[in-house]
């Protein structure tokens, strides 16, 4: 859809927007951003729907946690086999890619920041997913 957005902006003599979707380095930022989100969209659903418990929802969160620090070492590499919107540009900046990974790592950051809580009663989190390998003297004695 690109050359119709370009052309309608044509159009309307709006140069500057046309400028930009012609730059590539906008477009490796779009791709990145979009496949992020989509990332984001997958954990969203996830994380939505009846009888779901709390154990699952966390369960869900530590996931992305992980998949966040395995992208991001992935771009480190040049790895961008998680990334396939971005992986269609062709030659992405150096540059970029080291912006992506910081983005990443300051997402991850914010990630558990934002649910500190949730860390902080796992050992009662996991009284419901592992009960058989919960030390049973350790655990509070209303739970």
């Amino acid at each position: 859809m690109k050359d119709d957005i370009v052309s309608f902006f044509h159009e309307k003599q709006c140069s500057a927007e046309c400028e930009m979707l012609e730059e590539t380095e906008w477009h490796s930022d779009f791709a990145f951003f979009t496949d992020l989100l989509c990332h984001m969209n997958n954990l969203n659903v996830k994380m939505q729907g009846k009888n779901q418990f709390i154990d699952d929802i966390w369960a869900h969160l530590k996931a992305f946690k992980l998949k966040l620090n395995l992208f991001a070492g992935q771009l480190a590499k040049n790895d961008l086999s998680h990334f396939s919107r971005l992986n269609s540009i062709p030659s992405v900046n150096e540059e970029k890619l080291k912006n992506y990974e910081d983005v990443l790592k300051k997402l991850h950051f914010e990630f558990e920041r934002r649910f500190q809580d949730f860390s902080a009663i796992q050992t009662e989190l996991d009284i419901f997913t592992m009960p058989f390998n919960v030390n049973c003297e350790a655990v509070r004695s209303d739970l």
